[in-house]
């Protein structure tokens, strides 16, 4: 069962690989209007190379990291 976190979760995945997808970059932090996304992307960085992401959205970020043009961050 999925709770509240777990949606909120997939909806900014969902957003970033939007943005991700015509632009080709992470947003930028110092443009407000994105800043969220890129926040988001950073704690989720943080948290996969702490362990304590599931599998399931190690593989998700991956799929985000393989769109980006500008530099990729390692797993």
């Amino acid at each position: 069962m999925t709770n509240k976190n777990d949606i909120k979760w997939h909806e900014k995945y969902i957003r970033l690989r939007s943005y991700l997808s015509v632009h080709h970059q992470l947003p930028d932090k110092r443009k407000e209007e994105n800043r969220e996304l890129f926040n988001w992307w950073k704690y989720n960085i943080k948290q996969l190379r702490q362990g304590k992401l599931t599998s399931q959205k190690e593989q998700l970020l991956s799929k985000l990291n393989s769109m980006r043009a500008d530099k990729k961050i390692e797993f």
